[in-house]
């Protein structure tokens, strides 16, 4: 109880604690909480920009048969698929050009029958340009089924247009079976060097010591004694 004298008025002062700055308990207990939470952060970010730095630049329909694809001979549409029409040769030339000097071409390829007992092949294809190395990418020396010698085996290959440009080694050949399976090839052309992958494998690769980057088209297909379904072709950026 407060006692004042006549004419005076008492002033009280309130004074407030000091404001305490707590860290939350979980973090002040555990700060390699806060590190996992960031890397997590950026670990995300990082596979949301990897998801989407692939554009499609072209995708391949054939549901008006073969009109526009000019030049393109010893195949049938059948269901929207091309089929080669025959065991002779069957080639066609993508009616679209890259203008991106890193990029990709995948399409789905399924053997339905290799006609001799060995010599088949499919590739993927880019010729020599001025300053440009061409290309060539594919599965080559496709065997007929049953019994077959010791090492004799169809073989992946990436080589380049002209042959004599190429690093040393780089063009390597792979034993690659490939079965009566779909697959999913993928040749992708960075800089100076192009490679094949199947369903995201690389079965081979060749890089270039004569020019910094390789051929963007006209790109063909072709295949030769072997029937094939060939389908969802596209070419996309890098």
């Amino acid at each position: 109880m407060a006692i004042t004298r006549p004419g005076y008025v008492l002033h009280t002062l309130f004074v407030r604690p000091p404001l305490s700055r707590a860290e939350p308990p979980l973090l002040k207990k555990s700060p390699a909480l806060l590190l996992l939470l960031v890397s997590f952060l950026l670990f995300s970010l990082g596979a949301c920009s990897a998801g989407t730095s692939s554009t499609v630049l072209y995708q391949a329909h054939w549901s008006h048969g073969l009109t526009g694809w000019t030049g393109a001979q010893g195949w049938k549409v059948v269901q929207g698929q091309l089929v080669s029409a025959s065991s002779g040769t069957a080639t066609f030339t993508i009616p679209y050009r890259p203008t991106v000097s890193d990029y990709a071409v995948e399409v789905r390829i399924q053997i339905m029958r290799s006609v001799p007992p060995y010599g088949g092949y499919y590739e993927i294809v880019a010729p020599k340009l001025p300053g440009k190395d061409g290309y060539h990418a594919g599965v080559l020396a496709l065997k007929a089924p049953g019994p077959r010698p010791f090492g004799s085996h169809p073989q992946s290959q990436v080589y380049l247009d002209p042959y004599g440009d190429m690093n040393q080694g780089s063009d390597m050949p792979h034993d690659y079976e490939p079965g009566s399976g779909w697959h999913t090839y993928r040749v992708e052309v960075r800089g100076n060097e192009a490679s094949l992958l199947d369903d995201g494998t690389q079965i081979g690769s060749a890089s270039s010591q004569q020019t910094d980057v390789l051929s963007n088209g006209p790109i063909a297909f072709s295949c030769a004694l072997v029937i094939l379904r060939v389908t969802d072709l596209r070419i996309l950026t890098l």
